[in-house]
């Protein structure tokens, strides 16, 4: 059976191989629980720093880098407490088939 820092260092390695297909971008860091962080002892692995965070579940991980969305809840919840009002575009749609407009029931006024 395999210890939790070889799987661990699996599942990193992976993560890192999927970013790299995935995100034009450069990895900043690795996150570890910090739990994890003291266990394993890591300061970089493959070049990548590896720092200690609170919001990464036991035995995960997150990659870090400009395009990654984690923390973006934080962001939309602001965004949704705004108190500005939204601007609704109001943008005139066709009729449904068989539905009545003005255009039709005048020429069907005439027709009688």
């Amino acid at each position: 059976m395999a210890s939790l820092e070889a799987e661990m260092l699996e599942f990193i390695r992976r993560g890192l191989d999927h970013h790299a297909q995935s995100c034009p971008l450069a990895p900043r860091a690795i996150l570890l629980n910090p739990g994890n962080y003291e266990l394993f002892g890591w300061d970089e692995l493959w070049g990548v720093p590896v720092l200690p965070d609170d919001r990464v579940a036991p035995k995960r991980f997150r990659i870090d880098c400009d395009g990654s969305a984690f923390g973006i809840e934080d962001e939309v919840s602001e965004a949704i407490a705004a108190t500005a009002p939204a601007l609704v575009p109001l943008v005139p749609s066709a009729p449904r088939e068989h539905e009545p407009t003005a255009r039709n029931a005048a020429w069907e006024r005439r027709r009688r």
